[in-house]
C-alpha cells in the first residue's frame, strides 16, 4: 500500500492518507501493516492513540506475551511501516527518542504518561497502559515517560515525514 506524505498526492492537510488496496492482506503480517497504516494516517501529528491489532506480526513475537524470549527484528518492522505509511521509519534502541513513535508492546506491560497539545491547540496529560501486543502512537513534541512493569518488553520505531 503507497501512503504519501504529501498534501498533493494523499491528503489536502499534508498528512498521509492510507489507499485502499485492490488486494486483501495475504497473511498476518500485511494485515497488521494494513491496521498500522490506517492507524498512522488517522493520528499523525494530531494526538496520540492506542491501537489493539486485529492481526500480529511474526517479526514482533506472537502478540499475547507467551514468546517473549523470541527475538524481534525491529529494523526488518520498520522498513515495513516505512514501505506501508510511505514515511521514513527507524528503530529506536532503548531509551524513549524525540520524534514521532510508534510503540509497540511485546511482552508484560508499561504504563505510558504523555504529555501535549493536540491539533486544536489544547494540552492533555494521558496515561495509557499498554500490554502485550498494543501499539501506542506519540506524536513529536509531546513528552512521554514510561513506567514498565519487571516483565515489560517494548519496541519503539520513529517516524518522519519522507525526505525530499
Amino acid at each position: 500500500m503507497d501512503m504519501p506524505f504529501d498534501g498533493a498526492a494523499g491528503s489536502s492537510e499534508g498528512r498521509p492518507q492510507a489507499r485502499p488496496s485492490v488486494h486483501p492482506p495475504a497473511g498476518p503480517a500485511e494485515a497488521y501493516l494494513r491496521e498500522v497504516a490506517l492507524f498512522v494516517a488517522l493520528h499523525l501529528g494530531r494526538a496520540p492513540g492506542v491501537l489493539w491489532p486485529e492481526h500480529d506480526h511474526p517479526l514482533l513475537g506472537d502478540g499475547d506475551g507467551e514468546d517473549s524470549g523470541a527475538a524481534c527484528d525491529v529494523d526488518a518492522f520498520a522498513v515495513q511501516v516505512a514501505a506501508v505509511t510511505g514515511l521514513r521509519a527507524r528503530s529506536a534502541p532503548g531509551g524513549v527518542p524525540l520524534g514521532h513513535l510508534l510503540v509497540h508492546q511485546i511482552s508484560g506491560a508499561a504504563t505510558w504518561n504523555i504529555v501535549g497539545a493536540g491539533d486544536d491547540g489544547q494540552r492533555a496529560s494521558l496515561r495509557y497502559r499498554l500490554r502485550a501486543g498494543e501499539v501506542l502512537y506519540v506524536p513529536d513534541g509531546w513528552s512521554r515517560t514510561a513506567e514498565p512493569a519487571a516483565d515489560a518488553r517494548w519496541t519503539v520505531v520513529v517516524l518522519a515525514p519522507a525526505a525530499d
